[in-house]
């Protein structure tokens, strides 16, 4: 019974196996199209695209070298060493101004024109 288990198993997986790898090759064909279409060389995953790459790539045993196409290895291996250790992912950059705070800068500046630069304020066309 278990010859027969492995024997059909075997079958199984060879009937699939160039299946799959056509699939990869032809997603990472995908993948290279739309890098080239990109205009900026580099892409910043958000943090939950982080988490999603980690997890998949986990699934995989973490052998993604030749995989990976949106980010290079190193990035994925250092995102990987960081949450072995427990480091929550952050996005990149920094935070945005709050509107209350636009609104004092403006304000400041109206009240003080002889401080400096004149801010300007586009206003929405009324129609």
């Amino acid at each position: 019974m278990d010859r027969w288990f492995t024997f059909l198993f075997t079958l199984f997986a060879h009937h699939f196996t160039p299946r799959h790898n056509a699939e990869v090759r032809l997603l990472k064909a995908q993948i290279k199209i739309l890098r080239d279409r990109v205009p900026s060389a580099r892409i910043i995953p958000s943090v939950e695209e982080k988490a999603e790459l980690v997890r998949l790539g986990a699934i995989c045993g973490h052998d993604v070298g030749e995989l990976m196409e949106v980010v290079k290895p190193a990035t994925y291996r250092r995102w990987l060493d960081r949450s072995e250790k427990g480091d929550v992912p952050q996005n990149v950059g920094r935070p945005r101004i709050t509107q209350e705070i636009r609104g004092l800068v403006i304000k400041l500046s109206k009240e003080n024109v002889l401080w400096g630069y004149r801010v300007t304020v586009q206003r929405p066309l009324v129609q």
